[in-house]
């Protein structure tokens, strides 16, 4: 633990002094307090069992940006207290963490990206406050940049990252390069050819082998109006510690992004290439509270190492004035090759409201989602709904209360559960968006458990 807390640390330190530089930077805090009944809170069809739980949850964001400092830092504390004890009470943290410093334009910077949450100990089993552990992804490191031309550039980004995980013998650290040279066909269109070599060491080889990777392809990213497109193309070459041959495959990827009006925004992805469980879904691409699915599933992060995966995911947000709507699809086929999860997922979630006045908001949420474990001949499909109604008593003091379902079918009977949830929530928060609350526990949501 006490390398997870310098790991914090360090990158905590770095926005601390920016944020005493820094001029015109916000800063939002918030409380709330949840009391939450559950009528099956071991989520068992053979062990039911009714809880009371209180959570008192805090949260504290700072945000500066500017032609030199990119500074994004949230902190998030939530106390979870069980009334009857069929859980241990205790305390839940989050962080995450940016820093941006442009040292010389155009020339040298350094960069920061830390996240530490709650992820499964084992994806396959349901999820319970004993089937989670803490964990931390830290990447630090220096970018380089010369540019030979106006509109021709090699650049150079070099990180160190290290993969924390609590309960599981995963943790790792990596030493990862991006070469490439770019070459901008005007201020919206540019191409690159990129290498990105990189080298994975386990603290503990029991699951995981240490190996070698090197990613070889051509990058072209274009906007027009109101929408862009990214596109990647290459080969993936990697050697496993203790493997005679090497593993070769192909590396594409597709994002389309088009901003529908001012509130409203798609996003079309497709991936088809080798990924990394730690290292996709916490620093690549990471959801927000890694509450929906984007490029992986947060159930990976338990550091089940290398996969070949082909996904597929909709996006769709819409702003509204005291919230946002979210509709969300995806599809996902991960074929492990150093740990026994090859699963296939498919499914959805959606988050849809409607602003009454200024006073009353009114919510439906729901999602389905099937993930099958072929190495354990598993089939689960999930789903469930709810409804969520908020009261504002002045712009930052709020309560809400809400009921929810959710049913899990399973060809494992200890898969299988359906449960009842009723939630009533106060909350003062300076920014009321920033109290977005995905009621699915499905992924990592620290304030519904």
């Amino acid at each position: 633990m006490a390398s997870i807390l310098r790991v914090l640390g360090m990158g905590s330190c770095a926005l601390v002094v920016l944020a005493g530089r820094a001029q015109a930077a916000q800063v939002e805090y918030g409380l709330g307090y949840s009391g939450i009944y559950s009528d099956n809170i071991y989520r068992s069809q053979t062990d039911k069992e009714r809880e009371y739980i209180s959570l008192f949850r805090g949260l504290f964001a700072y945000h500066k940006r500017s032609r030199r400092i990119t500074a994004l830092l949230d902190l998030s504390a939530t106390g979870r207290e069980f009334a009857y004890g069929t859980y241990g009470n205790d305390v839940l943290f989050g962080v995450d963490s940016l820093t941006h410093a442009v040292i010389l334009p155009k020339i040298f910077s350094l960069s920061e990206r830390d996240i530490f949450t709650q992820a499964p100990i084992d994806p396959r089993f349901v999820l319970t406050p004993t089937n989670l552990q803490n964990t931390n992804a830290f990447s630090a490191g220096p970018n380089f940049s010369w540019y030979v031309t106006p509109i021709d550039a090699f650049k150079l980004d070099l990180r160190y990252q290290n993969f924390y995980y609590a309960a599981v013998p995963t943790t790792n650290y990596r030493w990862l390069a991006h070469a490439r040279f770019v070459h901008e066909f005007s201020r919206r269109t540019d191409i690159s050819i990129n290498y990105v070599p990189s080298k994975v060491i386990y603290r503990n080889t029991s699951l995981d082998p240490d190996y070698r990777r090197q990613d070889a392809y051509l990058g072209w990213a274009t906007r027009v109006d109101n929408s862009s497109i990214t596109l990647d193309a290459g080969r993936t070459r990697i050697n496993v510690n203790g493997s005679a041959g090497t593993i070769n495959g192909n590396l594409e990827r597709i994002t389309l992004t088009t901003d529908t009006s001012r509130h409203s925004r798609v996003t079309l992805a497709g991936d088809r290439s080798y990924g990394d469980a730690g290292r996709y879904a916490l620093l690549e691409a990471p959801a927000q509270n890694l509450v929906v699915p984007v490029a992986t599933n947060p159930s990976q992060i338990i550091g089940g190492g290398l996969y070949y995966g082909k996904t597929a995911t909709l996006n769709f947000t819409y702003l509204r004035p005291y919230g946002t709507d979210r509709v969300n699809v995806f599809v996902q086929r991960l074929n492990y090759l150093t740990a026994p999860l090859t699963q296939n997922l498919d499914g959805g979630v959606f988050n849809v409201g409607y602003d009454f006045s200024d006073r009353w908001t009114d919510s439906l949420f729901g999602d389905y989602v099937r993930v099958q474990y072929l190495d354990y001949h598993t089939d689960t499909r999930d789903y469930g709904g709810g409804m969520r109604l908020r009261y504002r008593m002045t712009p930052r003091l709020s309560v809400s209360v809400e009921g929810m379902y959710d049913r899990a079918n399973s060809n494992d009977a200890a898969l299988a559960y359906n449960e009842w949830r009723a939630v009533l929530s106060v909350s003062y928060f300076t920014n009321p968006r920033r109290m977005r609350s995905d009621p699915f526990v499905h992924y990592t949501n620290a304030i519904f458990w």
